[in-house]
């Protein structure tokens, strides 16, 4: 799965788990920053474990793919070549055959380059929303901020006139 980093990932999870426990769902015990932390570092350590797994299993699909087209290409280059060198009346159809084998093979390649250009394209754009998402969520943290000193100010002022 090409996406966000398992470093954005983490972000984004200790985020929701921040919410939930300015909720109040869960019980006190170790400080937040303590929490915040710990967890942070396992969700990264889970996620880059996972990417791992997955780009491995990709590559040897892929891999997998390119051997078998590969070694049919030879194959009837080799079945054909043959054909070819036993009786010379075959050699129209020998020739478009290696033409076809040569096409089929140059199709995969291609497959294979415009998958990986399409998964880097995809993996930046992910990459950006979740960029979005962080600068969205400092933006609402500090209105937030400023939210609260203004209406602190305003019961300050409105203690002052009373």
């Amino acid at each position: 799965m090409a996406g966000p980093t398992p470093q954005q990932r983490a972000d984004y999870l200790v985020r929701k788990l921040e919410t939930l426990i300015r909720e109040g769902k869960t019980e006190r015990g170790m400080s937040f920053k303590t929490w915040q932390a710990l967890a942070r570092t396992e969700l990264s350590n889970a996620f880059a474990d996972f990417e791992r797994q997955l780009e491995k299993s990709r590559r040897d699909s892929i891999g997998r793919r390119l051997i078998l087209v590969g070694v049919s290409m030879v194959v009837t280059i080799g079945f054909w070549g043959t054909v070819l060198t036993v009786d010379r009346r075959y050699g129209d159809l020998a020739a478009q055959v290696f033409i076809g084998a040569g096409i089929v093979l140059a199709c995969v390649l291609a497959e294979i380059f415009l998958r990986r250009m399409a998964a880097r394209y995809r993996t930046v754009a992910r990459e950006k929303s979740f960029e979005r998402i962080e600068d969205f969520d400092k933006l609402l943290k500090r209105l937030e901020a400023d939210i609260w000193l203004k209406l602190k100010k305003a019961k300050e002022q409105a203690e002052a006139e009373d």
